[in-house]
């Protein structure tokens, strides 16, 4: 992949006065760098080299940008020894227009809450600043080619309701297969992959009494809300806790409700 004759920089980034100098030209060789996918994979060595900067100021860079919310991260990392594989960056655009303090990093700002449109979601946040969402400040992980593990369907799960579940799993690792190519690598055949995500729908089903019906609903609409497609790659992690105490699907939740 090489770098594009151009370099963008919108000016919410180049006029921000928190924002140093070095990264937002790390976020314009980001954008210059964008596979197909719209995500970027390049090192951090990459940056020190075509931008003149070390390493570290490249990997400063990155965190400063993550914090105010323009680009999210994700890790790919092997299971087991937690080797560094890969890093995806991709810009967050609809937070690029959404009227913040510019003086203050993406968590602090907005407590939590998450922007998915320019103009709607400013003014939810307005609206809803006591609501509970899901925040942008972190950064993901991805678990890939170490000693795979050979996790059962729950027994507890019949068939009736594994024929109900599959649909949801399969539907939303076919649409999402389609936008991260490179997260999915023949995930029909990832047994671990489809075992757990199913045992954690049955588990929302059963242990937190949720209805099926509100699950596929408000996956189907993650899948097209533009925050939301970017930040739900995995079923498995539904149930686990993010930093602000709630879990993933207590965050969505939230705010499909509060968009409905």
């Amino acid at each position: 992949m090489k770098s594009a004759y151009y370099c963008m920089i919108p000016k919410t980034i180049l006029h921000h006065p928190k924002i140093k100098a070095n990264a937002k030209l790390v976020y314009a060789e980001i954008m210059a760098t964008l596979g197909d996918d719209g995500v970027c994979i390049k090192r951090n060595i990459h940056f020190a080299n075509v931008l003149n900067i070390s390493k570290d100021t490249a990997s400063r860079a990155i965190s400063e940008l993550k914090s105010f919310g323009f680009i999210h991260v994700l890790l790919e990392l092997e299971k087991g020894t937690e080797k560094f594989l890969k890093r995806y960056i991709t810009p967050m655009q609809n937070f690029l227009w959404v009227n913040q303090d510019a003086d203050t990093p993406y968590m602090q700002n907005t407590i939590g809450v998450v922007n998915s449109s320019a103009g709607e979601d400013a003014l939810n946040y307005m609206q809803n600043t006591q609501t509970l969402l899901y925040n942008n400040n972190n950064t993901d992980k991805l678990y890939t080619n170490g000693k795979k593990t050979n996790t059962p369907i729950n027994k507890s799960i019949n068939d009736e309701q594994l024929k109900y579940i599959k649909e949801i799993v399969n539907s939303f690792y076919t649409i999402q297969s389609g936008r991260f190519p490179h997260l999915y690598n023949n995930w029909k055949e990832d047994s671990e992959l489809i075992n757990k995500s199913i045992n954690i729908i049955y588990d929302l089903i059963k242990l937190d009494n949720v209805d099926y019906k509100l699950i596929k609903r408000v996956i189907s609409w993650a899948l097209q809300d533009r925050f939301w497609h970017k930040n739900i790659l995995s079923l498995r992690a539904l149930r686990k806790k993010s930093e602000n105490g709630f879990t993933k699907w207590n965050n969505l939740l939230t705010k499909y409700r509060s968009q409905a």
